[in-house]
């Protein structure tokens, strides 16, 4: 992650300055990371964040993952102070850093190294699950194949790859364990729906039988 000081004519628009970085590495994975139980690594495919799919977020950038942090954003690949680039190693940003105390804040602590990295948020859609032991633990790799959103990237001290200066996440609560779960739930709802709707079936048929016995 890098800052560079305003130009002059970023400065004349309220620009403090640039703060760029790595928000996704694709084909890398990710520290151990331990969730819910749960011990696992993560990796990014390159197709799982394409140009296309970036331009169709709306992306903002914050601070440690807080919402009311927020100091960028890119819409749709064409609004806002934030623009997103990606190549075959990963996904970068560019954000021109308001005036204001955030931007202030963001600028300083970034300059200072205290931010050294950055995260991003996102909920999977498509994966694959690799079971593995090492050093004798049994160990979870998930390797993401598609997003089904991203929501922000956020500056970060302790981010997930250790491969660069800025990584692909920190801990996310979209975990293999919870995705079953949510999986589970669903299947659950659709068995209660279809149960319900068998039951109102067989209420309708029996009150039609009495209709029909009454008439005889």
């Amino acid at each position: 992650m890098a800052f560079r000081e305003a130009s002059a004519e970023e400065a004349q628009n309220g620009s403090l300055g640039v703060i760029s970085g790595t928000a996704i590495v694709f084909n890398a994975e990710s520290r151990v990371i331990d969730e819910y139980g749960e011990t696992f690594r993560e990796v990014i495919l390159p197709e799982a964040a394409t140009m296309e799919f970036l331009n169709s977020q709306d992306i903002k950038l914050n601070l440690l993952h807080q919402r009311e942090d927020t100091f960028g954003r890119c819409i749709n690949g064409t609004e806002g102070n934030m623009t997103i680039s990606r190549d075959d190693k990963g996904v970068y940003f560019e954000v021109q850093v308001p005036n204001c105390d955030l931007g202030i804040r963001a600028r300083e602590l970034t300059k200072a190294g205290v931010y050294t990295g950055c995260s991003f948020e996102f909920y999977p859609k498509a994966y694959d699950i690799e079971e593995r032991e090492v050093n004798g633990k049994s160990e979870i790799k998930v390797i993401h194949k598609e997003l089904e959103s991203i929501g922000a990237f956020t500056l970060a001290m302790d981010p997930a790859y250790l491969q660069t200066s800025c990584s692909v996440r920190e801990l996310h609560e979209q975990t293999p364990e919870a995705k079953r779960e949510k999986e589970a739930a669903e299947q659950a709802k659709r068995e209660a729906e279809e149960k319900a709707l068998e039951e109102a079936a067989q209420r309708a048929r029996e009150i039609q039988l009495m209709r029909m016995k009454t008439n005889f």
